[in-house]
């Protein structure tokens, strides 16, 4: 598991930035999914490297590496033949990269045109297309999200356009490239699609960060905290990389209310 897990490591980084670029998510995916799958072709050699490092490791604190009594007939798990070796290879190895694999086709190839599609309307990728990839991926968004779409086809054909337009002339560096604000009256349909393409699974990993400091904040002790003191100790806690001085903190407590004692000097 630890290879595993080494290997997917930089997926899972880039999947947390606020900015990620999907199609470069499925195509380092794609990627990875080819090596599992040869790992798990040539299963016999790679685990037989993997159970010499177990088995060293277990010969120093005196642990058998033996498989679990036989029986002829077993429901609740791996009941298979063979030396140890076989047994952890068949009953663990093998499974656990045949669900890695299908986890990588659900979360990720499953959706992969779709995924792709969504990021051409960021003003840094819709600038790059032709003709073609405006009419196709106008389809694919009308074939998902049909019921979000303001007018027909052809009028969000014109509006993919001067959308495209709107950029061309933007200097690349001042491009946006995540999923941004535009004009709603201009751009009604466009407007639709990017609150979908904010609001997907794969790039709302800053909310999910924030409920995830609320947890530690909001403990049972602190159950009764104020809201203006829990938004402070969230804010505090998310962004650690700003720093906040004792002068700034004492002229804001200053300024809260009147005091008897002079704070700031």
């Amino acid at each position: 598991m630890k290879l595993i897990f080494q290997l997917t490591k930089h997926l899972s980084i880039f999947l947390q930035k606020e900015n990620c670029d999907l199609s470069r998510c499925v195509e380092y995916a794609e990627n990875l999914k080819i090596e599992i799958q040869q790992m798990r072709s040539d299963a016999d050699l790679e685990f037989k490297n993997l159970f010499a490092l177990a088995k060293t490791a277990a010969d120093k604190i005196g642990v058998n590496l033996v498989p679990p009594l036989r029986i002829g007939m077993q429901r609740n798990r791996s009941n298979y033949e063979g030396d140890p070796e076989t047994y952890f290879r068949r009953s663990i190895y093998v499974p656990f990269l045949d669900y890695f694999i299908d986890q990588l086709n659900s979360r990720f190839f499953n959706h992969r045109e779709l995924l792709s599609k969504i990021q051409n309307i960021l003003p840094s990728k819709c600038t790059d297309l032709d003709s073609e990839a405006v009419h196709k991926t106008v389809e694919i968004m009308e074939e998902q999200w049909t019921t979000d779409f303001v007018g027909t086809k052809e009028e969000f054909v014109v509006e993919f356009v001067m959308w495209r337009r709107h950029y061309l002339n933007t200097p690349k560096e001042k491009k946006p490239s995540n999923f941004i604000d535009c004009d709603r009256n201009l751009y009604p349909t466009m407007w639709k699609l990017i609150q979908i393409g904010a609001t997907l699974p794969i790039s709302v990993a800053t909310s999910e960060r924030s409920f995830s400091s609320l947890r530690r904040l909001k403990t049972y002790l602190r159950n009764k905290t104020g809201e203006d003191r829990l938004n402070g100790l969230a804010l505090l806690n998310i962004h650690r990389d700003i720093d906040v001085t004792h002068d700034e903190i004492l002229n804001i407590i200053s300024k809260s209310k009147s005091r008897r004692l002079h704070i700031i000097l």
